[in-house]
């Protein structure tokens, strides 16, 4: 018994191509339908600037596609892009399932949000350091250093 898996495709198709872009994706589409996968979503993004030059060429037409195909049959349609010459570089990858949106929680109370603010303020009061209130006033430090420098020094210099 075959077992389908969602997959994501990424390519991006030769900018010379734009004028055929229908056929070229139909192209694609072709790999994916004749080995029964089923294109659930997709988007054409247009042309844009790659990250880097691919022979030479520095843009492309990037096209996003989802998609369900049997897990054994991945392999031939990965054989099928790279050997199309139209498709620049592709990104197969194993697409995620879709969970359902969880229920959104109420909003809490403003009394609650008050409460629990009151709280988180009154944690850091406690833990918050007081500053501590210098012993001396400036001057005096002042005048203690000054006295350590002359101590240091000595009558060396001349007082004024």
């Amino acid at each position: 018994m075959e077992t389908n898996g969602n997959y994501e495709l990424l390519y991006i198709v030769h900018p010379d191509l734009e004028s055929s872009i229908d056929k070229s994706i139909d192209r694609v589409r072709s790999y994916v339908e004749k080995r029964d996968g089923k294109i659930i979503y997709e988007e054409n993004w247009g042309k844009r600037k790659l990250a880097y030059p691919i022979n030479k060429t520095d843009v492309g037409i990037y096209v996003l596609w989802y998609f369900n195909a049997p897990k054994n049959k991945i392999a031939s349609i990965e054989k099928d892009l790279r050997i199309n010459e139209e498709v620049m570089r592709f990104m197969l990858l194993v697409a995620e399932e879709k969970k359902e949106a969880k229920p959104k929680k109420e909003k809490p109370a403003v009394a609650k949000i008050v409460t629990k603010v009151e709280a988180a303020t009154a944690t850091k009061a406690k833990t918050k350091k007081e500053p501590k209130v210098p012993a001396e006033t400036e001057r005096e430090r002042m005048k203690k250093i000054d006295e350590k420098l002359e101590a240091l020094l000595g009558e060396e210099e001349p007082k004024k």
